[in-house]
This record gives structure tokens, sequence and C-alpha cells, in this order.
């Protein structure tokens, strides 16, 4: 296992420069979640497990240490850049992205009870005029209603499927999942990566997890065993882009993904 971390706080578990839904951040614009850059590009996304047996079909869904944290996520791509993950995913976007650029409050973990926030980041490519946060009575639009409705929805899912990250921890079960590749004079790496051992599926160590966390645990580790075989569909697309790219290009890494 990793050695020990800091205490430091961790970085936010999805969002860039989260700010508070007050006063001026009240009277922006929204637009799609895929408006936004983050949205559209992120390599690596935080997801929970009620939403896991959609993404495993395209997703490797592992887990990425986050200082003492171990985020359940999906890995959409080597690179953070939406040509590089498969053409007929790319519209299957985690929930966390629905909600987009409204994000939980980085402070704590979410729950029903911390706060939502507002990604303070640019649509960059917007499609429709967008909406206002709150309409001119103050009252939140139906854009921003729904998105939050989402938010409200994770914060129920996120501590049952924090549990099973922490309860895997705890068991040492977690193997570093070595995700670098040298394609074209590039080097793509996604560091933080962590599998569940292989040889825990035979040993029956999960026993212990599984009997007090029930069927959502159980999902969860069968679809994160037979997901991880994508990331050969990922290193095909980060070699088709890459091989395109200029010989000058920089070395590229998707380990920053939020």
């Amino acid at each position: 296992m990793p050695d020990a971390m800091s205490a430091a706080a961790p970085p936010p578990l999805w969002g860039q420069r989260p700010i508070a839904l007050e006063r001026d951040a009240l009277r922006r614009r929204i637009y799609a979640p895929v408006a936004y850059a983050p949205v559209r590009d992120a390599a690596v996304i935080p997801v929970v497990h009620t939403e896991a047996y959609q993404l495993a079909a395209w997703f490797p869904l592992v887990w990425r240490r986050r200082a003492t944290e171990y985020d359940f996520v999906a890995v959409r791509a080597l690179i953070n850049d939406q040509r590089a993950q498969p053409p007929v995913a790319r519209a299957l976007l985690p929930r966390i992205l629905h909600a987009y650029p409204f994000v939980f409050d980085p402070a704590v973990p979410p729950s029903p009870d911390c706060s939502r926030m507002l990604d303070d980041v640019f649509a960059d490519c917007p499609t429709d005029v967008g909406a206002t946060i709150t309409t001119v009575n103050g009252r939140l639009s139906r854009a921003t209603a729904m998105r939050l409705r989402t938010l409200d929805g994770l914060a129920e899912d996120y501590p049952p499927t924090r549990r099973i990250g922490q309860a895997l921890a705890a068991l040492d079960l977690f193997l570093p999942w070595q995700l670098k590749f040298d394609i074209a004079g590039h080097i793509i790496e996604i560091p933080d990566l962590f599998i569940v051992r292989p040889d825990a599926f035979a040993t029956g160590r999960f026993a212990p997890m599984l009997e007090e966390l029930g069927s959502s645990a159980a999902l969860v580790l069968g679809l994160h065993r037979i997901s991880i075989f994508r990331a050969g569909a990922l290193l095909a697309m980060a070699r088709k882009l890459l091989k395109q790219a200029p010989a000058s290009a920089a070395d590229v890494k998707a380990g920053s993904a939020a």
C-alpha cells in the first residue's frame, strides 16, 4: 500500500475554481454542460456506484488516490482531449458532468448537507444563449434547479460509494495501476490510479466488506474487474490522436484531470 499521505486538505473532487453561489455569481448565465471544456475533455471523472453499470461498458472504473481519499472514477481517455475518447461514448456523460458548472464544496466530502458551488470556468463553446442562474424574481431558473437536483442525487450516492473505497483500502486490497505509455514520442501517464488485487477475487478477502456494504459493493467489484480491459480501446484512441499530432508537441499527461 502507498505511504501515508499528508494531512493537508485534498484537492477538489471535481471542479477547477469553485466559488460560492451568492451575490454576482447568481446573475451569471449557464450553458449546456458540453459547452465547457472540462466536461468535454477531462480524462478522469468521479463517479458513483449507481451509474457503474452504464459506464463499465466503455470506460475502466477504478480508484484514484486524492490525498487520503480513494475516489471511484471512470477513465474516459488517456489524454485530456475529447478526441482521445471512443467516439460512440462521447455522449455518455457521468452524472457529475450533467450538473456542471455546479459542483460540490471542495472542503468536505459530498453529502446531502454539503454546500453546492459554481465552478468559475468560462463556457468556451456555447451552442445557445444559455440561462440565468436565477430569474428576475430571485428564484432558481429551471436549468439551475435541474442541475442542482442532479447534485442532490449524487450527494445521496456518494457516501456509500466512498465507503466502498475506504473498505478496500482498510483491507489492503488496492494495487497501483500503471497507465504509462510512450506513443509517437509522447509520454502518456495517468498517475495515482488503483485497481483491486486480482487474487482477492479468489481468496474471499472481500467477505467482511460485502457483509457490511451489501449488493452495491458486489456490483462495483464485478463491474470494476470487467471494465479495466476497456483500457485497450483508450490506448488505441490515444495512438491514433498522437500519431496525427505535430512532432513538436510536448509530452501529454492526463494526471491532472479532475
